[in-house]
């Protein structure tokens, strides 16, 4: 993923930070286009992680790193003003419990709110309170103020979600969405759509921004060449390929096909994969915008062949997408370890 050109005591100063944020930033943008993939387009994902991030510094990334896959935006603030990703947010349960009467509570923030008007109807009763939200559409459009969604937040998601649908729609407020939170993931994602619930959005929090089911990654920094020859550890299991590398990705009809791994240098067809960011410490190439990176990232998933993009694995599925060599006989290290694969997630270094 990344290649390091430096002097030794250079290598090793950077190794902990850079391995901390590529680390951190693939495993929950891994995460998040999983949730993507579930979702397929038929529902708006918003990143709602943040209290549960393990700091503040990585709930700001977990909001980049969610947007970067295609979710619309995310519920912490400051990511709109240091990334300009665009923020969301409904009202809280205790803003509802301030207030003498649900309704009350309603109209309140309506008027407080009222270009982004979501009413949360799940703090007493849900039915009654999708009731109350009906009644608060209805006074508040008198005024322009336009309700957009009502929120669940806890219980049976499914029936919950068709209940309030039905009751939206008998008092002719077809307009309004669902939208829905509460221990969200890709795998509950996918079953609600799968089994027709008619919630237009999810807010996805804690198993996003703490990846709860896979909360780290094997994730390498290595030494590949030093004083110009190529180096290789040979550990079992851990063994690594020496000297400088490039990857090319082929496709074929817009659909990834295979990765062929080489040494720099070698003309591969395909597109390469990794190219020079930095030279002498300076930044050598234009930062891409987030909504660029975005573009790109969406792409790649698109182009993943079909039984990648599916959450689960299945026995005549292949189980990995691993780099192949231009030439299995190849010897890449002078020392006959061509054949050995490299880890999934790797960086090299280069002194």
């Amino acid at each position: 993923m990344v290649r390091v050109v430096a002097s030794m005591p250079e290598a090793q100063l950077i190794e902990t930070r850079l391995v901390n944020i590529v680390h951190f930033e693939t495993l929950i943008a891994s995460k998040a286009a999983r949730c993507m993939l579930a979702a397929d387009d038929r529902a708006v994902l918003i990143d709602f992680g943040v209290r549960r991030s393990y700091g503040a510094e990585a709930g700001l990334l977990a909001a980049r790193d969610s947007y970067m896959t295609g979710f619309a935006g995310t519920s912490t603030v400051l990511a709109e003003a240091i990334f300009g990703i665009p923020i969301f947010g409904t009202m809280a349960h205790s803003y509802v419990e301030a207030h003498g009467d649900e309704l009350e509570a309603f109209l309140s923030f309506a008027r407080a709110n009222p270009n982004n008007t979501t009413l949360l109807i799940d703090t007493y009763d849900v039915h009654k309170g999708a009731r109350k939200a009906v009644d608060a559409a209805n006074i508040l459009k008198e005024t322009g103020i336009i309700v957009r969604a009502v929120r669940l937040d806890s219980g049976d998601l499914l029936v919950l979600s068709k209940d309030i649908r039905e009751i939206l729609d008998q008092a002719g407020l077809t307009d309004i969405r669902i939208f829905a939170s509460g221990n969200l993931d890709e795998y509950a994602i996918r079953d609600l759509l799968s089994y027709g619930a008619p919630i237009n959005g999810f807010g996805v929090g804690t198993k996003l921004d703490t990846s709860e089911d896979a909360p780290y990654m094997e994730c390498a920094y290595k030494l590949m060449e030093y004083a110009g020859t190529p180096r290789f550890k040979k550990s079992p299991g851990k063994a690594t390929i020496p000297g400088r590398k490039q990857v090319f990705r082929q496709f074929a009809d817009r659909t990834m096909v295979q990765d062929i791994l080489t040494v720099e240098g070698d003309e591969i067809e395909g597109v390469p994969l990794l190219a020079k960011v930095m030279s002498g410490g300076k930044i050598i190439s234009g930062r891409r915008q987030l909504k660029e990176i975005a573009a790109y990232t969406r792409s790649q998933l698109n182009a993943l062949p079909a039984h990648f993009q599916r959450l689960r694995r299945y026995r005549h599925m292949p189980s990995r997408y691993h780099p192949h060599y231009p030439d299995s006989d190849r010897n890449l290290s002078g020392g006959g370890v061509s054949k050995l694969f490299a880890k999934s997630l790797f960086f090299q270094i280069t002194l």
